[in-house]
């Protein structure tokens, strides 16, 4: 077994064992215990889905990077590559490159800015998105054979948890590229 396979069927272990212990408690367990359990599970979450961005971004032979500004456009719809350099943490020159990269095989498009002239507008081009949207289908079909399980209740529990999540996650962000090293800036570093 290689080690990548072996360190990947040692997590599951540990992901199933921390199921059983938190999976028991919700029975017995007092709300201190599953309150840590969730707070110990979403680092965890989030690394688990960053990885899986990775091989999506290597399957596709790009870069996280590119992949993660075609979610960026699709977030927050068309804008301009200093608003997208601002959002992903970049330079505008480095987002330059990037957009021509996305560009060039077809997942985005330069539209001229209605508002200025000198300015372009990036847009999606849905079906070349479609390409990236394909590693995701299967998560997203059981996402949705989960939820069906859940009332509606707790289906505006889930989304209001996640938006909350992501907005906690945009401040975070926003704090560190204020207070840190400052974002699409080399050479200078914060002190640890």
């Amino acid at each position: 077994m290689s080690s990548t396979r072996q360190a990947l069927s040692e997590e599951h272990l540990a992901i199933r064992r921390e199921r059983l212990i938190v999976g028991a408690g919700s029975q017995g367990a007092d709300r201190h215990d599953l309150q840590e359990a969730l707070v110990r599970e979403m680092p965890w979450y989030i690394s688990s889905a960053v990885r899986f961005q990775m091989a999506v971004a290597d399957q596709l032979g790009m870069p996280v990077a590119d992949v993660h500004a075609v979610g960026a456009l699709l977030e927050v719809g068309p804008t301009g590559v200093r608003q997208l350099a601002e959002l992903m943490g970049m330079t505008t020159g480095a987002v330059t490159r990037m957009v021509d990269r996305l560009e060039r095989d077809g997942f985005v498009r330069r539209d001229p800015d209605p508002t200025d002239r000198r300015k372009v507008v990036l847009r999606v081009v849905p079906e070349r998105v479609e390409v990236i949207a394909r590693y995701y289908e299967s998560m997203g079909q059981r996402w949705s054979r989960a939820v069906d399980e859940y009332s509606d209740a707790e289906l505006r529990f889930v989304l209001e948890f996640l938006r909350s999540g992501r907005a906690d996650a945009q401040t975070e962000t926003a704090r560190l590229r204020s207070e840190g090293r400052r974002h699409g800036v080399r050479g200078r570093r914060a002190d640890r």
